[in-house]
């Protein structure tokens, strides 16, 4: 992997997770168990790295379950439910050997996430109508989890990306300018759901991570 992100910025991600799925309880308050599901990508990956690592040393237990395709988009999960729908034997319906309806409903989730690939983060309009899609299968299989949208973040300053002479009409010109965009699509994703934004992407801002 070129660019990989540092364990220090992995470890501020899955801080961030931390602090919403388990919020600070009192000193003397017993270990909780959360169980959460992530469909996404490499960025919910990268972010949930050392998730159970720091749940644990806080004297609690997380239960993960990664549905997460490399570089996928709303759309692509999406597109795999529906395979799955149509023929529940189609390869191109599972994630390796599993199924998300059936995973949704076994689990007993607290959390599932949701989240846009990066490439895309930064446009509004390739969240819809995926994203409602993803909300109204999520509450259909697994009715008491709570969906959140987990934020992604703006590529390196030396990507690729922002070293074309001429971009394309509506692609982030820095990654200043990247992170602005899709902090604001997320915002407005969020706000139409109606749910909470996992502000992942914000906590990493502006600095220098490694494109994925």
């Amino acid at each position: 992997m070129n660019n990989p992100i540092s364990r220090r910025t992995l470890l501020g991600l899955a801080a961030v997770l931390l602090a919403v799925l388990l919020p600070a309880a009192a000193p003397a308050a017993p270990g909780k168990t959360v169980k959460l599901l992530t469909i996404g990508n490499s960025f919910s990956g990268n972010a949930t790295h050392y998730l159970g690592d720091l749940a644990k040393a806080g004297g609690h237990t997380l239960v993960h379950q990664p549905m997460s395709i490399g570089g996928a988009a709303m759309e692509v999960h999406w597109t795999k439910i529906q395979a799955n729908e149509k023929d529940p034997k189609d390869p191109a319906g599972l994630y390796g050997t599993k199924a998300l309806n059936a995973t949704l409903q076994g689990g007993e989730w607290d959390y599932v996430t949701i989240q846009q690939a990066s490439i895309k983060s930064h446009d509004v309009a390739t969240y819809r109508p995926f994203a409602t899609q993803l909300q109204e299968y999520v509450k259909k299989h697994a009715p008491k989890a709570e969906l959140l949208l987990h934020q992604t973040w703006a590529y390196r300053v030396d990507d690729p990306r922002f070293s074309a002479k001429a971009p394309a009409a509506g692609e982030p010109k820095t990654q200043e300018e990247m992170y602005t965009m899709l902090s604001g699509a997320y915002k407005t994703i969020a706000k139409e759901l109606g749910v909470r934004r996992l502000p992942v992407g914000d906590a990493a801002g502006a600095a220098p991570h490694a494109r994925r």
